[in-house]
């Protein structure tokens, strides 16, 4: 039987939760073994820093098998939805990583405040919330934060924001690869990619839609603002 915490942290081994385990000063984490077909480095990550770090309270769930719902793009509908609903049986209070500027349709604050209205209709206890500590911060202040709380930066480096199932390392062609690049770029942290996010295809496609003003004011400035370094935009 799983204790029942007050808390919990959607841990995926990637920046954004990292951090957040640090900034939420180390609650229980949750990873999901859902069949993602990046399953493996992601797994790996977890279980490093669970080893390194002994204060974390890691749970490895394997309940979920959503492999046969992801789609070209990596992308899985409602995945933050199921991991939320068995993440509550772990604690009432549910932290989904999410950052300012999210655009994912079950990850932002939004998203946030529907999934605990609806557990709380079937909550007899009506404590259940679904948050993150992130929805007024972009991801380069995310870096920000942790760079000036003097944490170790090759930890950082050890996280996974990486879709690609080809290689054990940051592809750097993918959507993850991309806004990692641009925060750690953005806080003067050199990292390996196996190609450079810069010349990444889809990054065209960011400008063009970031210059529409499509995207949140923060988030095209910080990216317009690493891109410039190496591109005319």
């Amino acid at each position: 039987m799983i204790p029942k915490h007050n808390s919990i942290l959607l841990f995926s081994g990637g920046l954004d939760s990292f951090i957040a385990w640090h900034y939420l000063k180390y609650p229980p984490a949750l990873f999901f073994n859902a069949g993602q077909s990046y399953i493996k480095k992601e797994i790996e990550a977890v279980k490093f820093f669970s080893r390194k770090y002994r204060k974390m309270k890691l749970y490895i769930d394997n309940s979920l098998d959503l492999s046969r719902w992801e789609e070209g793009n990596f992308y899985i509908p409602y995945r933050n939805i199921f991991f939320v609903m068995i993440a509550s049986l772990y604690a009432p209070k549910v932290y989904l990583v999410g950052i300012k500027g999210d655009r994912v349709d079950d990850n932002n604050p939004n998203a946030s405040r529907l999934m605990s209205k609806f557990l709380l209709n079937f909550n007899d206890n009506k404590s259940v919330e679904v948050t993150s500590p992130f929805y007024k911060m972009s991801k380069s202040n995310l870096v920000k934060w942790y760079i000036d709380n003097k944490l170790p930066i090759e930890d950082l480096l050890k996280t996974i924001s990486c879709y690609s199932k080809k290689t054990i390392n940051q592809c750097g062609q993918c959507n993850c690869c991309f806004r990692r690049w641009v925060a750690l770029e953005n806080n003067g942290i050199k990292e390996e990619y196996d190609s450079p996010p810069w010349e990444w295809e889809g990054a065209k496609e960011y400008i063009k839609k970031m210059k529409a003003g499509l995207y949140d004011k923060e988030r095209t400035e910080e990216t317009f603002l690493a891109l410039k370094k190496y591109i005319k935009i």
